[in-house]
């Protein structure tokens, strides 16, 4: 009957623990997701970049 009187307050615990994990969890989400859009952007350029250097080498 012990272990009762620890699993009274293992739940409040879990509750917090649960409450960080959801936190960080939409943090990282939001980290990776302006990362992602940078890269995006990023890949853009390089290929509008490698497009014009493209035309420019065929016409010149």
């Amino acid at each position: 009957m012990q272990w009762r009187k620890y699993g009274l307050r293992q739940p409040a615990l879990s509750r917090e623990k649960n409450l960080v994990l959801i936190l960080l969890a939409i943090l990282v989400a939001l980290v990776l997701w302006n990362t992602f859009w940078w890269l995006v952007r990023l890949m853009l350029f390089v290929v509008i970049v490698y497009a014009i250097y493209q035309i420019l080498k065929h016409y010149v």
